[in-house]
């Protein structure tokens, strides 16, 4: 599978989750995998995908327990991170 396919699934995931037709653990564990599978790309985008998922983590644990969340925020930056995923990585 090309990288271009595997952001692309990546996406309509993220767009599917926003959605809340996928649970947050699903969601991250196709994040992490998606991202791993890529080929080609450097350590950086893997201590990237890191912090992606701190911030999902993180904030869905605030929206569960009624606190301030900043999901959209997390779901926005992710979105814009995958988006200069697939111009740079997607061939």
């Amino acid at each position: 599978m090309s990288n271009l396919s595997i952001l692309e699934r990546l996406e309509d995931s993220l767009s599917a989750y926003g959605k809340g037709e996928l649970t947050r653990d699903a969601f991250v564990d196709f994040l992490s995998n998606s991202i791993r599978a890529l080929e080609g790309v450097p350590i950086s985008v893997t201590h990237e995908l890191r912090r992606h998922e701190y911030a999902l983590e993180t904030e869905g644990y605030f929206d569960e327990e009624g606190f301030e969340s900043r999901q959209d925020l997390a779901q926005e930056r992710l979105l814009s991170w995958i988006l200069e995923l697939k111009r740079i990585y997607g061939i």
